[in-house]
């Protein structure tokens, strides 16, 4: 019996080994090319310009953590402080992709300057892409944009503003610009 089990071990090393060096001889391929698409967070033109809404928003309450098929996600209710671009309700639940942070309550994010944890009692520009922003019960949006609101209300409006009025037109085609090549 310990026979078989050291054969049928070996067998499947080897099977693991054969896959391994076919999947390197075929990523060295010439010719090959990566694309890495997404919208530029780093620029509100296009945040603004993507977003169905955004707004200047007061985190309430963190009302829900939940976990599901290796991701994790926060909903918080927010109130409404100031609406720039399309419609929000006076009070929803935003949700949100999360890490958790290490301790129960703490969590955190990949890119926190452009995606902060909700965290309340603190005021934050979010943008939304998809959900409901009408506030009404057992609905949410998802937030896929989250900064602090650093200009305070009035500041934030005003520089959104500006945002929406000058959309780039990177931010309406859907093709990727950020291919990467290589040489050959």
């Amino acid at each position: 019996m310990h026979v078989k089990v050291w054969i049928a071990g070996c067998l499947a090393a080897a099977a693991a080994a054969a896959g391994a060096a076919w999947f390197t001889v075929a990523a060295q391929e010439t010719g090959t090319t990566h694309a890495v698409c997404g919208p530029d967070l780093g620029r509100d033109d296009v945040v603004a310009a993507q977003s169905k809404a955004v707004a200047v928003v007061e985190a309430v309450e963190n009302t829900r953590y939940r976990e599901d098929g290796g991701s994790a996600y926060l909903t918080t209710r927010v109130k409404t402080l100031e609406t720039i671009k399309g419609a929000f309700g006076d009070v929803l639940h935003v949700t949100q992709g999360v890490k958790n942070g290490g301790t129960p309550g703490r969590y955190a994010t990949e890119d926190p300057d452009r995606y902060a944890v909700l965290e309340p009692g603190r005021q934050y520009v979010i943008a939304v892409q998809s959900g409901s922003t009408a506030g009404t019960a057992g609905t949410e949006a998802w937030a896929w944009y989250a900064e602090p609101a650093v200009r305070g209300v009035a500041g934030e409006r005003e520089h959104w503003q500006e945002a929406i009025a000058s959309p780039p037109e990177a931010a309406m085609n859907s093709s990727c610009d950020d291919v990467d090549a290589p040489a050959g």
